[in-house]
């Protein structure tokens, strides 16, 4: 009965964590759309950059880190990769025959 309850738990928070990444992709989707109707490309150039943005500190002050496509593709294609693993786990496990018994 306990691990039927840890499997309950998971797959909540997968499926959790599935809806997060989905409602992202479909926001990100929908402002590079709106962006880039009403500026153009640089203007979904410059929504990239805010949404990228960090500060850090160094020494006595808070910095923004440089931006580059190289690390904001490699954050988006993470995103999508754990997107679709969570999204083939979730669904084998539900092609998975159910044990009643534990």
């Amino acid at each position: 009965m306990k691990t039927f309850k840890i499997k309950i738990i998971f797959q909540l928070l997968r499926r959790c964590l599935m809806g997060l990444f989905i409602a992202y992709f479909v926001i990100f989707i929908f402002y590079t759309v709106a962006k880039f109707v009403t500026g153009g490309s640089s203007a979904v150039v410059e929504w990239y950059k805010h949404i990228d943005s960090s500060l850090v500190q160094r020494g006595d002050g808070w910095f923004l880190t440089k931006w580059s496509w190289e690390k904001f593709l490699a954050k988006q294609f993470a995103i999508l990769a754990i997107t679709l693993a969570l999204y083939f786990i979730e669904r084998r496990s539900r092609q998975m025959p159910r044990n009643q018994d534990d």
